[in-house]
């Protein structure tokens, strides 16, 4: 009987184990590697398209509402007064301040040609129906106590709950709202500004007034006056940037609404037309001397990834927009960087924007 042997069968030497092991780890690292690049390469191109989406709806935001600036108070006469009134919620008198299409407020530390802290930037403008000439002052001299007004024509376009302006050169202009108009005050030239109510002509409700002082409008005012409608809801709205975010605040509320994330800087400048030709002659911070030169604002929103990488990868300084000698001149600010804000990426977003209700005025 023959018998067969087995071969002899061998397994993996432990030199040969460890050196399959070694690749393994090295292939592992490589392989790691590349996935850690290209998550930091991921994130950084989600954090900036984040911030570009931002930037862009926050300049559009502001370009929508300043484009609006100065409808139905666009004429001389009115703007650039100091617009007085009485909030009958708060039970106090409104802050005095210029009534005009756009206000600019540089922030602490912002000089030309250097950006500090964000600007804050106020547009008003009304949203009445009857776009039409101010209507003049009947009565030859309006008390203080006064609680009315009396025009030379008849109140058309005027409605309850409307908001008007009178004003008169050499005199602050008073914000009222209108609580009764012809008929029911007996009078077609007559228009009532009492604080109490008045009824919504789109709903009949019953509402309260606003801004109508118990005590009368405060200012006399004679023939020289005019009242502007500013229509049912006219709109102040004060654009800010605070902890990051682009923020919007409307007249006569409370603390402002969050528009955007990732916003860190916001720069504005007038366009002044000094020979009153129609062209910007100059873009500069400063209120000009008559408020009827301002043609158009310059703006800068300045927006930031939100991804703090490991190196700094910004520079130190950052133009908003570049120098110019030639007209329309400006300089253009420069915001200056820290360390640690330079681990960040940033997108500037700019443009101009002209008032269209300064260049077109109805008279």
């Amino acid at each position: 009987m023959t018998v067969q042997r087995r071969g002899t069968s061998r397994g993996l030497s432990l030199v040969e184990l460890l050196v399959a092991a070694a690749i393994g780890i090295i292939a592992s690292l490589a392989i790691f590697q590349v996935f850690a690049v290209f998550e930091g390469q991921k994130r950084t191109t989600t954090s900036g398209g984040e911030a570009q989406t931002s930037g862009t709806l926050s300049l559009y935001t502001i370009e929508r509402d300043l484009r609006q600036a100065g409808y139905g108070f666009n004429t001389p006469d009115l703007v650039g007064c100091t617009l007085q009134g009485w909030d009958q919620q708060v039970g106090a008198a409104l802050t005095p301040a210029p009534f005009v299409p756009a206000l600019i407020t540089q922030g602490a530390g912002s000089s030309t040609g250097v950006a500090g802290s964000p600007d804050t930037l106020t547009v008003a403008y009304g949203n009445g129906d009857a776009l039409g000439a101010p209507l003049a002052i009947l009565v030859g001299s309006l008390g203080v106590a006064d609680d009315f007004i009396k025009t030379v024509n008849a109140l058309y376009g005027f409605q309850p709950g409307d908001h008007v302006v009178i004003a008169e050169p050499g005199k602050p202009c008073t914000l009222a709202q209108v609580n009764q108009t012809p008929p029911a005050t007996g009078d077609n030239t007559r228009l009532n500004l009492q604080a109490g109510t008045y009824v919504n002509p789109s709903t009949g409700a019953t509402l309260n007034t606003r801004y109508n002082n118990p005590a009368g409008l405060g200012t006399a005012y004679t023939t020289n006056g005019k009242v502007y409608n500013l229509g049912p809801t006219p709109t102040i709205k004060t654009f800010t940037v605070q902890n990051g975010q682009l923020l919007s605040q409307a007249f006569g509320t409370g603390a402002g609404v969050p528009n955007f994330d990732n916003i860190v800087q916001l720069q504005a400048q007038y366009g002044k037309d000094l020979n009153a030709d129609g062209v910007v002659d100059v873009y500069e911070e400063g209120a000009p001397a008559d408020w009827n030169q301002v043609l158009a604002i310059r703006v800068a929103v300045v927006a930031r990834s939100s991804l703090y990488e490991k190196d700094e990868v910004s520079p130190a300084t950052i133009r908003l927009w570049d120098d110019s000698v030639n007209p329309p001149t400006t300089n253009g600010p420069i915001w200056t960087l820290t360390s640690d804000e330079r681990h960040y990426r940033y997108k500037v977003f700019q443009t101009v924007i002209p008032l269209r209700n300064m260049l077109w005025r109805p008279y």
